[in-house]
């Protein structure tokens, strides 16, 4: 099929009645469980035994390319994560602990998952099989075996959640390597590379990773035909002309791609999502980030523009109909992770940003992803703009524009300081400015080189908890758990310094005992879960002939992400200021007030959330906020390096963990009370206390910490739609961002809504189904989120420029 010259059927144009449609269609569908990869796991997973590990995953995954039930819908791309246009799959290789009897509801992306009896049978059989086999329960076990207690403890009061019990993402992936070779011509490559190894105990491993790759290249293949005789079929049923022209048109495109090279822009698009899409069904997990998805796709729509085959208005059309298909893709990984991460697959779309040779990037395609989110409102992909200062104003005035619409979208990056985080990250590796100008986020906030990183999820942990541990000698005050290690009695504490000392030794424990459990997932992961397909669009492993988890990537970054230090700092200059300078309390009266949950206690609680708070740009409060995330970036090195051992840096970032965390935290010296969502993001301000003004929230939120140490940084603001009416608004909006980055922010989004359209949302559901709001590094349909996540974006200081 590679000869064949692209047909050219006229089947331009653009349909917006089809794209409300299809947006309709999918806001509506049923979220469903597709039980058909757990049938196939439990049907012939046990057959591939006796494979190499590699092998036996390549092969399931050709299994299910092969026989996964497809179907074709109204969108002119094809290709599904499931047989249904909301399913999600189950992945129990990590964790099946949610599918035992009594989990209450499902919950994904687009809402609540119908699980049928059926389901329930064949979970059963899931759990027999892989109940305590999985990444989860092993890794607990290995932790015990090695360290001699439970990690346990730590993760059911709060202190973290194991990044073990659910399928990760990749990262940005090498699209482009798809559209440029072809499958063919990959494996043509990797064939290649076999022809050089030697048949020696060397070379095994090599061996045996080039064949899991081939087996998915050519099930790849075999799966794009699949959907071309799916789709000829269809045609032949098909009474309307216009429309069987496109299915046969289908056709002709899934014949050639991804087999081979992309020549023309629908083609280019096709092909990156059979890609993308076979990634996602080998493991659904947060984080394939689509890099600079749309400068990849301009030279196919440039070279199509010039010929005269496509508009702007057509390539707005056809990319339209893309991001409602990466809408569809969803999952589900139990209830603590769809609480913890509010089930973001982190799709993340860059936009902006620089050239390797440090050039503006920005691409035509980057104003028609704008273009779409405008029109679309979707919550897929989500946009992140790397600013630079030298990008142009009518770019700025476009991204504003998505703002304005209440989208969340885009998030904005600073690039230059991106850059040089990356090179110092991997400065030991070799990393080239020109590599470190293509930064790229991966899932939400946290960056990385573009198409050449691997992320293993190391575990996110509660530096808030650190705080209440230390505040109670290492107990959990909720269950009265010895959770953390003794560090003394505060009521004996002669000085603020001793507290936070015990602070200190917490965050250690905390920081620690994460990442020793993630390390071991890590292990495990690598041993028994290896990804084929996605180690073949992770740079470097191709080359170093080794799968994405086992150190065959260019750079391998651990995603080990704190929550929670603003209400950690909070809490402490709290008990500095009340017990310790002004002593307007004792420790005793201060903990008795928190047990009760200042019920009884309302003016100690005004003293709290009178004191001094992150957000109001008070130097004696930035300088103590990033000494606090100081403490957790010394605790992190102190740790060790990551599985692949290499350095990484630690995250600072929230998606919904702070609401996880919070139900298990009692009351604080903030002022909060017990089982509230902690402070969301990593710089913003506890809701409600930024009382200064946008400025001074933005000046706090850049001197919190250091951004080169830390590999993200996550900060939310709330203005009123009326602030950002008219030319003035967008200035103003355009100024706060400016000044933000040139004091080394590194990351600002925001929610353009007023709090009384929330509060009624939440009310009448039924009225808002895509009301669309910025939660954390993603954002989501409002009235599908947990009330938690709910409340505390109400919450959120509703700003203007006044």
């Amino acid at each position: 099929m590679g000869t064949v010259e692209a047909i050219k059927i006229d089947t331009r144009g653009v349909d917006q009645e089809r794209v409300k449609r299809l947006k309709d269609v999918l806001l509506d569908a049923p979220q469903i469980m597709d039980n058909e990869r757990l049938k196939f796991l439990s049907e012939v997973y046990p057959k591939l035994d006796g494979n190499p590990t590699i092998i036996r995953r390549a092969k399931f995954l050709e299994y299910m390319l092969d026989h996964k039930t497809l179907y074709i819908d109204d969108n002119f791309f094809v290709g599904s994560l499931t047989q249904y246009v909301a399913g999600v799959y189950a992945f129990p290789e990590w964790n099946c602990e949610w599918m035992k009897d009594g989990q209450g509801k499902l919950i994904s992306h687009l809402g609540e998952i119908a699980v049928s009896d059926e389901d329930r049978k064949i979970f059963k059989k899931i759990v027999d099989y892989w109940g305590e086999n999985s990444c989860y329960p092993t890794s607990n076990r290995l932790f015990e075996e090695i360290y001699g207690c439970s990690s346990k403890p730590a993760q059911d009061t709060g202190v973290f959640y194991d990044g073990n019990s659910w399928a990760a993402g990749g990262g940005t992936m090498d699209y482009n390597l798809i559209l440029v070779k072809g499958a063919r011509g990959i494996i043509d490559d990797v064939k290649e590379r076999m022809s050089k190894l030697k048949v020696s105990a060397g070379d095994k491993d090599k061996w045996q990773f080039y064949q899991a790759v081939i087996i998915c290249l050519e099930a790849l293949i075999r799966w794009a035909h699949r959907y071309s005789e799916l789709a000829r079929a269809t045609a032949r049923k098909e009474n309307n002309k216009q429309r069987r022209d496109e299915l046969l048109e289908i056709a002709e495109i899934c014949e050639h791609v991804p087999e081979y090279p992309a020549r023309t822009f629908k083609e280019a698009m096709q092909s990156f999502l059979f890609i993308h899409l076979a990634m996602e069904i080998e493991v659904t997990g947060c984080g394939y980030s689509l890099g600079y998805w749309g400068q990849t796709m301009e030279p196919f729509y440039q070279k199509d523009k010039a010929e005269g085959n496509i508009t702007y208005d057509e390539a707005l059309y056809l990319t339209k109909l893309m991001f409602i298909k990466l809408q569809e893709i969803g999952y589900y990984h139990g209830p603590k992770f769809a609480k913890a991460w509010s089930s973001h697959v982190g799709q993340t779309l860059c936009i902006g940003g620089l050239t390797a040779d440090g050039e503006d990037a920005t691409a035509e395609m980057d104003y028609i992803c704008c273009d779409a989110h405008i029109d679309l409102k979707n919550i897929q992909p989500p946009l992140a703009l790397f600013w630079h200062p030298n990008l142009k104003e009518d770019f700025l005035f476009k991204a504003v524009e998505v703002v304005k619409t209440g989208v969340g979208h885009p998030q904005f990056m600073n690039a230059p300081l991106a850059v040089t985080r990356e090179m110092d990250r991997y400065r030991e590796e070799g990393c080239s400015l020109e590599e470190a100008r293509r930064v790229a986020i991966f899932g939400c906030v946290g960056t990385d080189v573009a198409g050449c990183t691997s992320h293993p999820v190391e575990g996110e942990c509660c530096i808030g908890k650190a705080f209440e541990l230390a505040f109670n000698n290492g107990v959990d005050p909720l269950t009265g758990v010895q959770v953390g290690p003794q560090t003394g009695d505060p009521e004996k504490f002669k000085s603020f310094d001793e507290l936070f000392e015990a602070f200190s030794k917490q965050v250690d424990f905390a920081v620690t005992t994460t990442r020793r459990l993630g390390r071991i997932g890590n292990m495990f992961q690598a041993e028994h879960l290896p990804l084929p397909m996605r180690s073949i669009f992770t740079g470097g492993c191709l080359e170093s002939g080794k799968d994405c988890w086992n150190d065959g990537a260019k750079y391998t970054a651990d995603l080990y992400i704190n929550v929670g230090t603003i209400d950690a700092a909070n809490s402490l200059m709290a008990v500095k200021e009340l017990c310790y300078e002004d002593e307007k309390l004792t420790i005793a009266q201060l903990k008795k007030a928190l047990a009760a949950n200042f019920e009884g206690y309302e003016e100690i609680q005004k003293m709290c959330l009178d004191a001094t708070k992150h957000g109001n740009d008070i130097e004696k409060m930035n300088k103590f906020v990033r000494q606090c995330y100081d403490v957790v970036w010394e605790a992190y090195y102190k740790a060790g390096r990551n599985f692949c051992g290499k350095r990484g840096k630690p995250e600072a970032y929230s998606n919904s963990l702070h609401n996880l965390f919070g139900a298990v935290i009692g009351a604080l010296p903030t002022g909060r009370k017990a089982g509230i969502a902690l402070t969301d993001g990593s710089v913003s301000a506890m809701p409600g206390t930024d009382v200064n003004g946008p400025t001074a929230l933005a000046n706090s939120a850049a001197k919190a910490l250091d951004t080169v140490k830390f590999n993200s940084n996550h900060f939310n603001m709330k203005f009123s739609p009326s602030a950002l009416e008219g030319p003035r608004g967008v200035r103003n909006l355009l100024t706060l961002i400016k000044t933000y980055m040139d004091q080394g922010g590194s990351h600002i989004q925001f929610n353009v809504v007023s709090s009384n359209t929330l509060r009624d949302a939440k009310l009448h559901p039924e009225k808002y189904k895509d009301l669309v709001v910025r939660v954390a590094g993603f954002s989501a349909y409002f009235t599908r989120l947990d009330p938690g996540v709910q409340d505390e974006i109400i919450k959120r200081t509703e700003l203007t420029f006044d």
